[in-house]
């Protein structure tokens, strides 16, 4: 398999859109772009259709970036193209084939890629996001301290220093497509809900 080939796998892995899916199944047939702020996202279906169907659909999303990583790893040792199909899936999900290359921000993407790169960093942060949402209730601060710390502990726990970039690259590239988003404006920010 080449290179081109896992890239272009890793891609459609991506794209499918697990939110737009579930979001469609469990409402009886309503497009996610028409709820909430439109985002085919994991944070759209947690805020307007319910916890539940959230779960599954972040299951989807973390699944793909964990698959695309998987597939570089089943064929190559090499972490460069590992990271590359873990990007690769995060753009799909950001601009999925299914959706007119339209999607969501690719949070539960790129998580998912991380599992596959660095899964204890990834297990850590999630430990973490998980203890701050219990003790805050406030699930995107909660999300954005998880974010942020998994170079960090990928770094304190000794990860190699191509896959501590590799997941710097991979925060970047989720912060570029929040940004886009949602802008800094008071109005669409969510960081304190």
């Amino acid at each position: 398999m080449t290179i081109a080939m896992i890239l272009a796998t890793a891609y459609l892995l991506g794209s499918v859109p697990a939110s737009y899916i579930v979001a469609f199944i469990w409402t009886g047939g309503r497009d996610i772009h028409h709820i909430g702020d439109g985002n085919p996202g994991v944070m759209n279906v947690w805020d307007n259709i319910g916890l539940a169907p959230a779960l599954v659909a972040a299951a989807g999303d973390i699944g793909k970036g964990t698959a695309a990583v998987g597939l570089a790893y089943w064929v190559s040792d090499s972490h460069t193209l590992a990271i590359f199909a873990g990007l690769a899936s995060v753009i799909g999900h950001d601009y999925s084939v299914f959706l007119r290359f339209k999607g969501g921000n690719g949070t539960a993407t790129t998580v998912g890629a991380w599992f596959g790169l660095v899964p204890l960093a990834a297990f850590a942060a999630i430990t973490l996001t998980a203890v701050l949402f219990f003790a805050t209730r406030r699930k995107r601060f909660s999300g954005f301290v998880g974010l942020t710390s998994v170079p960090v502990i990928a770094f304190a726990m000794g990860e190699p220093n191509e896959l501590t970039l590799g997941v710097v690259l991979l925060l970047a590239a989720l912060a570029a497509k929040i940004f886009s988003f949602e802008g800094l404006s008071p109005a669409r920010s969510r960081i304190n809900r």
